[in-house]
């Protein structure tokens, strides 16, 4: 393998990891959300009605962005150990 070429995966590898860890750190976030979103649900309705209905959107919400960066960080996990695997053939 050329070393220019190899450089440039090592690059790609680099940034690949800083946005992978990028996305746990929005992962964390969003958990977070859907916790507080959980209190809201629970104890919304001793508030107001209107605290439950908005506890109720954010878990959904957030439930949904948890699966859709848990996804994009598994894939983009996979795609940097090909690069990996690609560099050491």
């Amino acid at each position: 393998m050329e070393a220019k070429l190899k450089q440039s995966y090592i690059e790609e590898i680099k940034f690949q990891t800083k946005m992978l860890n990028n996305l746990k750190r929005w992962l964390k976030v969003s958990i977070i959300l859907s916790s507080i979103s959980f209190a809201f649900v629970l104890f919304g309705p001793s508030i107001s009605f209107v605290c439950q209905i908005i506890g109720i959107v954010g878990m959904i919400l957030s439930i949904v962005a948890c699966m859709l960066i848990l996804l994009g960080y598994k894939n983009g996990r996979n795609n940097v150990n090909k690069i990996i695997d690609s560099i050491k053939k």
